[in-house]
Order: C-alpha cells, then sequence, then structure tokens
C-alpha cells in the first residue's frame, strides 16, 4: 500500500502524549474514550482562516477549539500554543503561496516576456489579496503579522525572514533573467525587486481599502507595461 499523502495523515493524539507530552493517564493503562484522530492540515487550515478574519489577538484558543471540534490539550499536543499555531497556519498558507509562485516566477530565455511573467505573478497576489467571497480582503499573512509583530518575537522573525526570502527570491529570479536575456542589460535585478516589493504592499493596502480585482489589476498591468515595454 503507498503511503498517504501528508495531507491524508492523521494525528493521533494519544500517540503524542505517550511520547511524554503530558498527560500521563494515556499512558497508564487506565481506559478512557479514545479522541478521534484529525487531520492536522485541515486544523491548520481553519485556524488560517479564523486568524485571517477575526486577527491574532482576538482569537483564542476556546475559538481556535470550537472552529476545529479539537479540544484545548489536544491543539497543545499537537501544535503548541496560541502562537505557534499561528506561525504553523501561516507558514503553511505562505508555503502554498510560494508554490504558485515558483511556477511563474522562470525565465529561461524560450519565448517569455517579463511582463508576461510579472503580470501573471500580481494575477496570483491579487487573487490572493481578495479571496474568495466570504474571505476579508488582503493577504492572510500580511495582514495580520505586521499588527503582531512589535509584541511578539517569533512573528516578527517570521515577518522579517518572509521579507527577506521576498527579496531575495525576485533578486535572483530577475539576475537568472538578465542571464538569458528576458531582461535588458541597464536594468537593476535589486531595484526591479524593491519596485516590484513596494507594489505588491500597495496592492494589498487598497484591496484592504476595499479595492476590487479589476482596480488592482489595472495598477499592475499599467506598472509593467511601464518597466518592461
Amino acid at each position: 500500500m503507498d503511503d498517504p499523502k501528508p495531507t491524508e495523515l492523521m494525528f493521533d493524539i494519544d500517540a503524542a502524549v505517550c511520547h511524554g507530552q503530558g498527560d500521563v493517564a494515556a499512558c497508564s493503562g487506565r481506559k478512557r474514550g479514545r479522541p478521534r484522530a484529525f487531520c492536522p492540515d485541515a486544523v491548520l487550515d481553519t485556524a488560517l482562516e479564523l486568524f485571517w478574519m477575526k486577527g491574532f489577538a482576538a482569537t483564542s484558543l476556546d475559538d481556535l477549539a470550537a472552529a476545529t471540534g479539537v479540544s484545548r490539550p489536544s491543539l497543545a499536543a499537537a501544535f503548541g500554543d496560541k502562537e505557534a499555531i499561528y506561525i504553523k497556519a501561516m507558514e503553511r498558507y505562505q508555503g502554498d503561496l510560494r508554490a504558485q509562485l515558483d511556477g511563474v516566477l522562470t525565465c529561461n530565455g524560450e519565448g517569455d516576456s517579463m511582463r508576461g511573467i510579472i503580470d501573471r505573478y500580481f494575477d496570483i497576489m491579487i487573487a490572493a489579496y481578495t479571496g474568495e467571497a466570504d474571505h476579508p480582503l488582503g493577504c492572510a499573512f500580511m495582514c495580520t503579522a505586521l499588527n503582531e509583530a512589535p509584541q511578539h518575537e517569533s512573528i516578527l522573525e517570521m515577518l522579517q525572514a518572509t521579507i527577506e526570502g521576498f527579496d531575495r527570491r525576485f533578486q535572483s529570479f530577475f539576475e537568472g533573467a538578465r542571464y538569458f536575456g528576458c531582461l535588458g542589460a541597464d536594468k537593476d535585478p535589486k531595484i526591479l525587486t524593491q519596485i516590484i516589493s513596494g507594489l505588491t504592499s500597495n496592492l494589498l493596502m487598497r484591496a484592504r481599502a476595499g479595492a476590487g480585482r479589476k482596480e488592482l489589476t489595472d495598477i499592475a498591468r499599467a506598472t509593467t507595461a511601464f518597466l518592461f515595454p
């Protein structure tokens, strides 16, 4: 039988506590009702939506337990405290977004244009910012982490690492594009990275203020036409 995919793995809370995570009764042989297994990825997805909707500070462990259907002790054993749950949920969110971007940010000189590539990047970001009809506007990560970073060192470190990773990823992309002839030699990869970063943040702010997908797309398209005529 093939190994299950990561998203299909079910977390057994008894297994966690029997490895020293707190509930001695679980390992003592005393009988009790066996907690229902749950999918960690599904729990993190639900936690993400709750943090996104209410913000980190306004979301309690009781809120998370009610939304996910997993008890507070089980959440703590599986993920840690509220801050740890938030970090894991945001890492999952960013991982999904990063996978989409990695499929777009590639240029090997074979028939694609810089404008087309960057337009597709902004399409992904705008889709993330506007979301589905029942989602609040904006990026789940930036809309929550920016507020909490000054008060929580782990969130601040994650925010800094995310920004630095964005800059490295884009600068490397532009350097590769210049090497393969997709980008003119007169274009500075570092400056282009800062322009794209600034526009990305600007679109996020506008989305939070109520701008729709068409308005955001028009802004992005005008900018890429200017940068890559």
